[in-house]
Formats: structure tokens, C-alpha cells, sequence
């Protein structure tokens, strides 16, 4: 099956994780939230799918292009 991952767009701290491996997503699915210039920002699913694996934690800072997670369709 194809993959497709969840970039961050940005420099940013992890606030909230809304899905974990195992979880099934609709493309448009908030996958988490982060925060970054002061600014939340909430990442989507890009595709519909099953997360297969989550890389990063709350709390956890992350660069810009860094994976959050990985979506299999």
C-alpha cells in the first residue's frame, strides 16, 4: 500500500496529538496541533488512510520538514 506522511511546516513545540497508530483518517482529519510564533496551528490529514505510525510526542519541538506522522492508503 502507498504511504503519504504529515510534515511540519515550520519550527514549531507539539501541543496536542489528535490520532495515534492504528487510527483510521479521513483526508481533512486534524492530525495535531502546534504551535509556532505564538500561533497555533492545526495539520490535516492530506489523504484517507490508516496511521501506521506517529513520530513525535506533546511537548516535543520539531523543525520545519520534520515527519509527525505517516498515513497508509
Amino acid at each position: 500500500m502507498a504511504q503519504e506522511t504529515v510534515a511540519a511546516p515550520l519550527a514549531g513545540k507539539i501541543i496536542k496529538l489528535h490520532v495515534k497508530a492504528g487510527d483510521k483518517v479521513s483526508e481533512g482529519d486534524e492530525v495535531c496541533t502546534m504551535e509556532s510564533m505564538k500561533m497555533e496551528n492545526t495539520l490535516y490529514a492530506p489523504v484517507s488512510g490508516t496511521v501506521i505510525e506517529v513520530k513525535v510526542a506533546p511537548g516535543q519541538f520539531i523543525q520545519a520538514g520534520d515527519v509527525i506522522a505517516v498515513i497508509e492508503y
